[in-house]
């Protein structure tokens, strides 16, 4: 949100830049004797001037872009390399409870055995007594 306020309070300021521009074009246009490294040179240094704001603003439209292109294809990295790494620990928890599954099925079925085992050795020990108590006079 706020740089959507900064974009609209930029486009404001070179809004009134031309205006400013349309209303002194006279001014803007008078041509001057400019002196640059020793040489002499008649120029309108008001247009000089329009132009190298201009310039300097667009440059740092394109900048701004740059960088927030940059911060976003950053954070669609940072975002891939999360979501990599979430479907990592989620196919390792997978895997530790389809093991612990296994482990979990394999103890109940040595219970089942040994509860079975344990009722085999009952009921023939059961029948044993009760054969002895048949044999008894």
């Amino acid at each position: 949100m706020m740089s959507r306020a900064l974009a609209v309070l930029i486009i404001v300021g070179l809004v009134l830049l031309v205006l400013l521009a349309v209303l002194n074009w006279g001014a803007l246009t008078a041509p001057t004797v400019l002196s640059f490294f020793g040489a002499s040179v008649q120029a309108p240094l008001g247009l000089i001037l329009l132009v190298t704001a201009i310039a300097f603003a667009l440059l740092s439209f394109v900048y701004g872009a740059v960088q927030r292109t940059a911060m976003l294809l950053e954070a669609r990295r940072h975002a891939q390399a999360l979501d990599a790494q979430r479907r990592l620990a989620e196919d390792a928890e997978a895997s530790r409870l389809s093991e612990l599954r296994g482990e979990v099925q394999q103890e109940f079925a040595d219970l089942r055995k040994t509860i079975e085992e344990s009722a085999n050795g009952l009921a023939a020990t059961i029948a044993e007594m009760e054969d002895r108590l048949a044999k008894r006079p």
